[in-house]
């Protein structure tokens, strides 16, 4: 995982090369869609969240962009027709919800994409086109690299679809994550306190707005996976509107707060957390740090909201990862040395 984590700039620099063969094709089909569905499961899920939202706002919402979990297109009736694009994000290939909903989709006449690690695997054998990410490993079962990578792969697509004067410069976005990487020594303290002041069952919640609110629910399924604790990601809003009781001042609280639209509101609930007795860590850039002066803050490059999930999710993996190393865990098996667990597994697979 750790080593995973550290090769994001890399693969995210591949991913946009990869994202220059078929991105111009693909945003022509995005572009003229009735509307676009993303889907996936587990941190793809999550992904695609963050690439509807990204498609949305690139295009000034003029792409009609929503983001399910791929057991209801796969599952129930949505209505998928010609005139509509599917995208599937599997870095695998092979999960079976997301392959079904791309199946049908297909069936039903709608346009299928597939955003994966793995061009020849049957949810590329079933998607019309292939925006492959090209990060064809991962060895970690906490996955983090395939996370940034389809990122990358959906900001391009995204981009692409965009007005071309109003297109970014997504060539700093690696450097940009080395930047990130350079508060590992600050996630790596946070864990050791955390560790080392646990008395009891330790309660992490994670809160964002706009794409940074499925980078929360991603970094709180990171801690999940490796670290075996109680962690829960929300919308900034959602968390103002009655998970906010459930705070205590032994609550570690992290909120996800680069400048755009959530801001303010991440500054509000900033304060509401140290009313409370919490104290919050801010994960924030240079423009939005004054907002927060009073709060511990993990300072990130600037970047425009639209691609800030790339950097963001940075610390949140490194701070998972030093959890479950603080507490004697192997972060990359996600209890899959353990026999209880493989038959749970079967009991669905």
């Amino acid at each position: 995982m750790y080593e995973e984590i550290k090769s994001q700039p890399e693969a995210v620099a591949r991913s946009l090369l990869q994202a220059e063969v078929t991105g111009e094709e693909a945003a022509r089909t995005v572009r003229d869609a009735r509307r676009v569905v993303v889907t996936g499961c587990g941190t793809s899920f999550y992904a695609a969240e963050i690439g509807a939202w990204m498609l949305r706002a690139f295009s000034r919402g003029r792409v009609d962009a929503r983001a399910v979990i791929a057991s209801e297109p796969a599952s129930y009736d949505w209505g998928i027709s010609s005139g509509d694009v599917l995208i599937g994000v599997t870095h695998a290939g092979s999960t079976a919800m997301t392959c079904r909903a791309l199946e049908r989709a297909r069936a039903a006449g709608a346009s299928t994409m597939a955003v994966t690690g793995f061009p020849e695997s049957r949810a590329g054998e079933l998607a019309e086109r292939v925006l492959a990410t090209g990060y064809a490993d991962e060895r970690s079962w906490a996955h983090t690299i395939s996370f940034t990578a389809a990122l990358a792969t959906l900001a391009a697509l995204g981009n692409a679809v965009a007005s071309e004067s109003e297109r970014l410069d997504l060539a700093a976005l690696p450097e940009v994550l080395r930047e990130a990487l350079e508060l590992e020594e600050m996630a790596h303290r946070l864990a050791a306190s955390v560790v080392a002041s646990q008395r009891g069952p330790v309660q992490i919640v994670l809160a964002g707005g706009g794409p940074n609110a499925a980078t929360a629910r991603e970094g709180a399924l990171k801690l999940l996976e490796t670290s075996y604790v109680s962690a829960s990601g929300w919308d900034l809003e959602q968390m103002l509107h009655g998970p906010l009781a459930a705070v205590s001042p032994e609550t570690v609280a992290i909120v996800l707060a680069p400048s755009g639209g959530s801001v303010e509101r991440a500054a509000g609930l900033a304060g509401a957390l140290q009313r409370i007795g919490a104290d919050p860590v801010v994960i924030t850039d240079e423009d939005g740090a004054n907002r927060f002066e009073a709060a511990h803050r993990l300072l990130l490059p600037a970047v425009p909201e639209v691609v800030s999930a790339l950097p963001m999710v940075v610390p949140l993996q490194l701070f998972s990862y030093f959890m479950a190393v603080g507490k004697g865990l192997n972060p990359d098996l996600i209890h899959r040395d353990d026999e209880r667990y493989r038959v749970a597994r079967e009991a669905y697979e």
